[in-house]
């Protein structure tokens, strides 16, 4: 990269995006594949230096996880996602103005 690309590259605010994961979902072709995916997305996350990761849709498959749901949720995000990677933005807004017709 030249200086100018990395200079970008710092202003830039990487967001990776993943839908409906459905963590838990037993079917008997597929196995753990919810749980190998959702790994993958972690990794990626993590090889891509991504700011953000918004999981949008489903991430369990039921309402009420399983134990073997949530603790595989949990490692995979305390294995990508914490660490001592300084925060480098900060979200402002006013809720006077944001939610002024809220009660």
């Amino acid at each position: 990269l030249t200086f100018s690309d990395r200079l970008a590259d710092v202003h830039t605010f990487k967001i990776l995006i993943a839908t409906d994961i459905h963590l838990g979902y037993l079917d008997a072709v597929r196995g753990n594949d919810t749980f190998v995916t959702f790994e993958e997305i972690m990794k990626c996350a993590k090889q891509n230096e991504v700011d953000f990761v918004l999981l949008g849709g489903d991430l369990f498959h039921d309402n009420k996880p399983s134990r073997k749901a949530m603790h595989n949720c949990m490692e995979a995000m305390r294995q990508y996602c914490m660490g001592d990677k300084p925060i480098l933005f900060e979200v402002l807004s006013d809720q006077a103005v944001n939610f002024c017709n809220s009660k």
